[in-house]
């Protein structure tokens, strides 16, 4: 009976040693995929006013040119 107990206790962490192993191991899988959208290269615009690049997909359009914020805008206008 203490044997059975043993080797069903012994199983049992084998089990939870596995599965343990097999969920970090997918979360680290799914990092590394997501480490790559933030490595890929974005199209960077520069703001006439500051002279300071961003990627596009951040930046304000007015007209054809891109801003980093409304201040910008506002003072490259007003010139």
């Amino acid at each position: 009976m203490l044997l059975r107990l043993l080797l069903f206790f012994v199983l049992a962490c084998l089990f939870l040693l596995l599965l343990n192993l097999l969920l970090s191991w997918r979360k680290r899988q799914h990092s590394l995929r997501s480490h790559d959208h933030w490595t890929q290269p974005k199209e960077m615009v520069l703001d006439p006013q500051c002279q300071s690049y961003l990627p596009k997909s951040e930046a304000i359009l007015r007209g054809e040119h891109y801003f980093c914020s409304e201040e910008c805008v506002r003072l490259y206008l007003s010139r």
